[in-house]
């Protein structure tokens, strides 16, 4: 049994829910799938029945339902339930020969005559963007300090915030004095890694710490050090291990041109999202960065720059709602 969106949810916009069951051994009879959805969606208790499932084969229910809030930390579980096929069970234990066929089959016997099934459906529903699966870039922060006219956000960015940054500050402390340990003697590196200290994730730890400083100076409008963070981590990433680099580079990059934007410094700032977006044009994390150069054209009054901005971000995701919403308004300016 699985189940699955078939698409992000988004705030007030109707999303089906896919259940696939499958009789793995004997007919599945009076079979009944119930989802459980979070409170206020509709409809608030979607029901679907079957006669049978045959052996061997599969079956797909739909639903419908649309959210009707946002919710950060959600679930929907498909529950099944149908009549045990015990004769199919017991027949397929005789099949395998098991020594302990005997006791197999007590235990079968002693089985309730219904049996359920379970499948758990996890998201993120927030009011600009909803997200499933979860995974791959997740950018829920927006400094609406730089917020054009008539948009509804600011320009997002991704913040860590399960490392404080007093963590941040320590893990790069740290690594600072163990690269000087083993930059004076270079057999440092296999007695640690040979007591388990995993120095490539050090490495991580350090570079992750840097953009948390830089982020948090952001916020604070310490642009300067905001700055020399970045140019740090930048320098860092240059020599880093393409997995580690992939990871950080376009938040960093994205950050910059924020950072440039909040200081007023417009064509620092476009430089720097669009030397992002050459990155990988086709990472899904640039709709932020494209969202993000479509506010500031539409900051410097360059409306059609701003809609394809706009438009090619929407590719990447169409289900985006903020940037559905900004899109049909901007079209309208």
């Amino acid at each position: 049994m699985s189940a699955k969106l078939q698409a992000p949810p988004q705030v007030n916009v109707p999303v089906e829910v896919e259940v696939s069951i499958e009789a793995i051994i004997g007919d599945l009879n009076d079979v009944q799938i119930d989802l459980l959805v979070p409170a206020g969606w509709a409809p608030a208790t979607p029901t679907a029945r079957a006669g049978v499932i045959e052996a061997g084969k599969k079956a797909k229910f739909s639903f419908t339902v649309t959210p009707n809030n946002p919710l950060p930390n959600g679930s929907i579980v498909a529950e099944m339930r149908s009549q045990v096929p015990k004769a199919a069970i017991k027949e397929s234990i005789r099949a395998s020969k098991n020594p302990q066929f005997q006791s197999m089959l007590d235990r079968v016997t002693a089985m309730p005559a219904i049996g359920e099934g379970f499948s758990d459906i996890s998201f993120a529903l927030f009011a600009e963007e909803g997200f499933y699966p979860l995974t791959g870039a997740m950018w829920i922060c927006y400094d609406d300090r730089l917020k054009p006219e008539g948009m509804t956000r600011g320009p997002v960015f991704f913040r860590e915030t399960v490392i404080t940054p007093f963590q941040a500050q320590t893990d790069v402390e740290m690594y600072d004095k163990l690269e000087r340990l083993l930059k004076s003697d270079p057999t440092v590196g296999k007695s640690l890694e040979g007591t388990g200290v995993d120095l490539v994730r050090k490495k991580a730890d350090q570079m992750l710490g840097l953009y948390i400083l830089g982020t948090e100076a952001f916020l604070k409008g310490d642009f300067l050090p905001a700055h020399q963070f970045l140019n740090r981590l930048q320098d860092e990433l240059a020599s880093a291990s393409p997995g580690i680099s992939h990871i950080l580079a376009i938040p960093a990059g994205n950050l910059r041109g924020l950072v440039f934007w909040a200081q007023g410094d417009r064509k620092a700032a476009e430089d720097s999202l669009r030397k992002t977006f050459y990155l990988d044009r086709k990472e899904m994390a640039q709709r932020y960065v494209l969202r993000n150069i479509g506010l500031l054209m539409l900051d410097s009054a360059d409306k059609a720059t701003a809609r394809e901005m706009f438009r090619l971000a929407l590719d990447l995701k169409p289900s985006y709602s903020l940037l559905q919403n900004e899109f049909n308004k901007l079209k309208k300016l």
